[in-house]
């Protein structure tokens, strides 16, 4: 794994956690708390995706 590599990966445990910690811990759901669930879990996808490049192109 490259360098930058690891930090993505941490960093997308990290945001898929606070994602999960969100939802379970939410107790009202309108709409607000839809629309930041959607943006938390797209930063964890992007992290994802970021790590996934970052491993692929050593």
């Amino acid at each position: 794994m490259k360098n930058g590599s690891k930090t993505f990966f941490r960093n997308a445990v990290l945001m898929t956690l606070a994602d999960l910690v969100i939802i379970l811990f939410m107790q009202e759901w309108g709409v607000a708390q839809v629309i930041i669930v959607l943006l938390v879990t797209l930063l964890a996808a992007g992290q994802w995706l970021l790590w996934a490049y970052m491993r692929k192109s050593r």
